[in-house]
């Protein structure tokens, strides 16, 4: 006893190594659990976690119902990192004082990250022993966020509203989980009694033109977006929302896009290192068709986001717009070290591969594409034509049905596969069905229209094929089409007008073989 009470005026004045010798000597005389627990409370402060948490358990060995020996030995886990082993224990605390709220919050904390249905549930239970409280129902909205369940945050947050109304943070906090919930009527109510409390404040005023922007309330979004401009806010992340918000404008009133430039080029200067700037930046000159300031825009996203596969792709994809298939090998090689799983990647190099005549190297990226995306309609498409070219007809006709089994009433499909069993003189009531359907579609696409005609002319009813492929010649007609028409005219018995479209056509590809031997014959 001595020993103990000499370690107990030890710990008082701080002595704690000094003090677990007394206790140590006490332990001598009469092991007991209350002594254990006193050193372990020692190496614990003085940051001795494992001799801390070794005379803990032993203390609970010796006393398992003891509440305080079992919380010691809780938070001495948590000391260490050992969030499983602390969780037993205030779980086993609950086990033998079900009204331990100190138990309660811990294990709710505890289980927040790992299992937040578990810690909603508990959450709950404190409220239901406890009453309304402001911050278990703040952790009860933010796990009912994380979960998806935003009808239930609204809940939570109306029960806070109800403790503290006049708390504008929790109301805008409110608006925004209604939002998230799909109720856009009742956010824009909560923000516009915010707006008349306070008329200037920004962060209200922001939300509420974003909210308007996507109920395309134009007007009265850009007079908020205004108000905000003529307040000469300093913060650029609110000039970046204005920006943004500008930008969603000029989709329908193209006056808004030079708005929208200039705040956001304002951003670029204030944050040189945030890829969102440049990103609507890149976006409103591709817009314009200002090439390379695109270019520039999306290169510097990729720098400072790599994460951001829509970037890669944008600029990528512009270069091969352009015929500049040397950066788009470069551009994609390095996106695909950034995002070796995007599909995307794999589908440019395929293209590109392929534009370059290298077709083995095409077919290798396009199956890649295809296996990270097996979903994805240019993908398969592209890989189906790679097939058709290689003569791989039973691939190319097995990734043209898994594509319209995904999308049945897709155009571009129904004309592609339609035009594949033309030309090689199979299946052709069905091709004549895919290729109907891809003009009645879009009557004006002349490729559409010249499949359509091929297919006539394949089943010999070359009348109806000339109806079709003089519609498609009447635009910007490929060497390809004018083949086709000569073909028909041919078959028409009407030589001249055969020979015309051969020659148009082998001007615009000279070195067609094929339509120069039927130049040179005058017949197919």
């Amino acid at each position: 006893m001595r020993s103990f009470i000499r370690g107990a005026t030890l710990d008082a004045k701080g002595a704690h190594a000094e003090a677990i010798l007394e206790y140590q000597e006490a332990l001598l005389q009469s092991p007991s659990a209350a002594i254990y627990h006193a050193i372990s409370r020692d190496f614990s402060r003085l940051g001795k976690h494992a001799r801390a948490a070794e005379t803990a358990r032993e203390a609970v060995r010796l006393d398992p119902n003891n509440v305080a020996y079992r919380e010691n030995l809780a938070y001495v886990y948590l000391n260490a990192l050992q969030t499983d082993l602390a969780t037993k224990e205030f779980e086993a605390i609950i086990r033998l004082d079900s009204n331990s709220v100190s138990a309660w919050y811990n294990l709710a904390r505890l289980s927040q990250q790992t299992r937040p249905i578990r810690a909603l549930e508990i959450y709950e239970r404190i409220l239901e022993r406890q009453g309304e409280n402001l911050d278990v129902l703040f952790q009860c909205a933010a796990l009912a966020s994380m979960l998806g369940r935003h009808d239930d945050a609204v809940t939570y947050l109306r029960r806070m509203t109800d403790l503290d109304p006049a708390n504008r943070v929790l109301q805008r906090q409110l608006a925004e989980s209604y939002l998230k919930a799909g109720k856009q009527e009742e956010a824009r109510t909560i923000l516009e009694r915010l707006l008349e409390l306070d008329r200037n404040d920004p962060e209200t005023i922001a939300a509420l033109a974003e909210l308007l922007l996507d109920q395309r309330a134009y007007g009265r979004a850009t007079e908020l977006f205004e108000q905000l401009l003529a307040q000469g806010l300093t913060s650029p992340e609110v000039k970046l929302r204005i920006g943004v918000g500008f930008f969603a404008q000029s989709e329908t009133d193209t006056a808004m896009a030079a708005r929208s430039r200039t705040v956001l080029e304002e951003v670029r200067t204030e944050l040189p290192n945030d890829w969102r700037a440049y990103w609507y930046l890149g976006l409103l000159a591709s817009h314009r068709r200002e090439d390379s300031t695109a270019t520039s825009c999306f290169t510097r996203v990729t720098q400072l986001a790599p994460w951001n596969g829509d970037a890669w792709w944008l600029l990528g994809s512009g270069y091969f717009d352009r015929g500049e298939y040397a950066k788009v090998f470069e551009t994609m090689e390095q996106a695909r070290k950034a995002l070796p799983e995007d599909a995307r990647v794999y589908l440019l190099l395929g293209l590109a591969s392929s534009r370059t005549g290298d077709t083995t190297k095409a077919l290798e990226h396009l199956e890649r594409s295809y296996k990270l995306d097996p979903r994805d309609l240019n993908t398969l498409s592209t890989l189906a034509l790679t097939y058709e070219g290689l003569k791989r007809y039973e691939d190319c006709d097995r990734i043209y049905e898994e594509a319209l089994k995904l999308e049945p009433n897709s155009a571009l499909l129904l004309n592609n596969y339609g035009y594949s069993l033309a030309d090689r003189g199979v299946q052709l009531d069905r091709a004549l069905e895919m290729a109907t359907k891809a003009v009645d579609q879009e009557p004006e696409n002349p490729s559409y229209l010249d499949t359509l005609g091929w297919v006539y002319f394949r089943l010999g009813r070359y009348p109806e094929a000339a109806i079709y492929i003089e519609r498609a010649v009447k635009g910007e007609a490929s060497a390809v089409i004018h083949e086709h028409l000569g073909d028909v005219y041919s078959k028409l018995g009407k030589p001249e007008l055969a020979q015309k479209h051969w020659n148009l056509g082998l001007e615009k590809d000279p070195n067609n073989a094929s339509l120069r031997a039927k130049v040179e014959r005058g017949t197919l």
